[in-house]
């Protein structure tokens, strides 16, 4: 009998079937590699963890705070009817600033004080400029999210603000000085870095020199307990070696009593008769 012959795999089924079954397939395929492109994409756990959700950056509010305190007091104090205004009230034309009835020591320490906040200011500035092209490349990789730079440009965008609004605190001060603060306030922050920075090499001179000076007392030290180790070891090696002659000698002292003492003794001549 004839062995039974199988058809093949698609016998028997429509091509509709085929057509759908072979669809199915590509959606597959093309499913699976799109999940592999994405998990490739997503940061890892550890890297999640190691990477903060959204950039850190406070404002310089001790100072802001100080400038604030000082120019209330002052206005309070020598300007009374414009402290008393709501912030919506523009002052009248021609109106000279209120600053001019302060005196002049007490106006260079609000001029001062708004150094130091503009100073500040630029300090956290130029932190976030030093931040961005690192965090927009790993942005740019997926690495960071967007929440994380979105962030960051939030912080620049605040910081940048306050930047603006010391610039009009110079000008209500003095008019004039509105063109000349922020060059001014960048020429001083530069001129602390510096100090910084010669402060860190001095300090660390210092903190080397200090350590040579360690190294040069622990080396002499060193160098006596070795010379007092190599004292020591001579005086024993001459203590013993006087205790070995001494027994050497002690040995021989009892040998020659021995000797003595078994020798026989010589036997006297005898007269001779006459």
């Amino acid at each position: 009998a004839k062995a039974p012959v199988l058809g093949g795999l698609g016998a028997g089924m429509s091509p509709a079937v085929v057509g759908l079954a072979f669809l199915v397939c590509v959606l597959g395929a093309l499913a699976f590699m799109a999940f592999l492109a994405w998990r490739g994409s997503k940061p890892s756990n550890f890297f999640a963890e190691a990477v903060a959700e959204t950039y850190q950056l406070e404002l310089a509010d001790k100072e802001i705070n100080a400038y604030y305190d000082l120019k209330d007091r002052l206005m309070g104090q020598y300007a009374p009817e414009v402290a008393a205004r709501s912030e919506e009230e523009e002052p009248a034309d021609g109106e000279e600033p209120w600053t001019r009835k302060v005196p002049l020591e007490e106006r260079q320490a609000l001029q001062k004080a708004l150094m130091q906040r503009l100073v500040a200011c630029i300090a956290k500035l130029d932190q976030v400029q030093k931040d961005k092209p690192g965090n927009w490349k790993l942005w740019q990789s997926k690495l960071v999210s967007e929440r994380f730079y979105s962030s960051l440009l939030e912080a620049e965008r605040i910081v940048s603000q306050e930047i603006d609004a010391c610039v009009n605190e110079a000008q209500e001060i003095e008019p004039a000085w509105r063109e000349h603060i922020f060059p001014q306030a960048v020429q001083l922050y530069r001129m602390q870095k510096t100090q910084e920075h010669d402060k860190k090499l001095q300090k660390k001179a210092v903190e080397n020199e200090k350590k040579q000076k360690e190294k040069e007392v622990k080396r002499a030290e060193a160098s006596k307990r070795a010379e007092e180790e190599e004292k020591v070891r001579q005086e024993k090696a001459a203590e013993k070696m006087m205790q070995k002659l001494l027994m050497e000698e002690e040995r021989s002292s009892k040998a020659k009593g021995k000797a003595k003492t078994s020798a026989p003794a010589a036997a006297k001549p005898k007269a001779k008769k006459k």
